[in-house]
């Protein structure tokens, strides 16, 4: 019956792209992401739409662990583990950034690749760096493993299974597995695998920022909450989407990467009433006009 379990587990899915995708929230939004790191260029932006070419698609699954927002579905890459190994083989997709951090919060602390080329060095140099960052322990490269008897026969019997047909495996998908053993996405969120801690730092000029509020409403992390008075930053909630940098008009946004301890950030406001509109606003001080209409052109009658 294990054996069996084991297969279930190791079943590739078909990706989907869900609505709570930046591209599908906003036509402004620039997130590249998946398309950027798809090896098989499967991923296609065309008519303002988003979406998964099945033709080329081979649900190597690292689109799952690159998206800011945990908006692919499906399962994420097959990896091989040995004790605080990572196996990866010549064909093996290159692990993300954020895939490397989710292994190494699991316990592992070598990757293994027969030859190791400069791709697979320089993503575990990224991964090392926030991991300093964090004072964690850092991954080590390695060309040398030997599988025990018991794992070379563990392996060759997935391998056995992994020839299996796709039609097959998807009728046994369709009709016995949960729903919940096809979707892992939420595991390579940061802010899950590391609390307490943001991969982003983000900050706001006052100078530019008219609090116009759009980006506090968009954002898909629930990175700004605006109160009475005062508008929280929580910076450990963001996942570099950089949605807000795309609809700020003002460019008054700034989203660098880096690995920081972040603790709640508050900022003071005024709750304003235009003597124009009679509308209540928010502004970093004390005004009797609202952005909309301080910026409003009025018409001189005497030209």
């Amino acid at each position: 019956m294990s054996l069996l379990t084991n297969w279930l587990e190791s079943l590739s899915y078909d990706m989907e792209i869900s609505e709570s995708c930046t591209r599908k929230i906003s036509l402004l939004s620039s997130c590249s992401a998946c398309i950027d790191e798809c090896p098989d260029e499967a991923i296609l932006f065309e008519n303002e739409k988003i979406m998964i070419d099945g033709k080329r698609c081979t649900s190597c699954g690292v689109c799952i662990t690159v998206c800011p927002v945990q908006a692919v579905k499906g399962q994420s890459p097959s990896r091989k583990v040995s004790q605080d190994h990572l196996l990866l083989e010549h064909e093996s997709p290159l692990p993300s950034l954020t895939e490397m951090l989710y292994y190494h919060k699991k316990g592992i602390r070598f990757i293994h690749q027969p030859s190791i080329n400069a791709n697979l060095a320089n993503r575990i140099s990224q991964a090392n760096e926030v991991l300093s960052a964090m004072s964690l322990e850092l991954l080590q490269v390695t060309n040398q493993f030997v599988l025990e008897p018991e794992e070379q026969l563990r392996l060759s019997r997935r391998d056995f299974f992994a020839k299996l047909s796709s039609d097959s495996r998807k009728t046994v998908l369709s009709s016995v597995t949960p729903v919940e053993w096809r979707f892992n996405e939420s595991n390579f969120k940061p802010s899950v695998l590391f609390k307490d801690w943001s991969f982003y730092k983000v900050d706001i000029n006052k100078d530019e920022c008219t609090l116009c509020e759009a980006c506090f409403n968009i954002c898909p992390s629930g990175v700004f909450s605006l109160g009475e008075n005062e508008l929280i930053m929580n910076e450990n909630q963001c996942t570099g989407c950089n949605l807000c940098l795309d609809i700020c008009r003002t460019s008054a946004i700034k989203v660098e990467q880096k690995a920081h301890q972040a603790p709640s950030v508050s900022y003071n406001l005024s709750k304003n009433i235009c003597k124009q509109c009679n509308t209540g606003f928010h502004a970093w001080e004390e005004s009797d006009s609202c952005h909309i209409c301080s910026t409003i052109q009025k018409p001189n009658f005497f030209l």
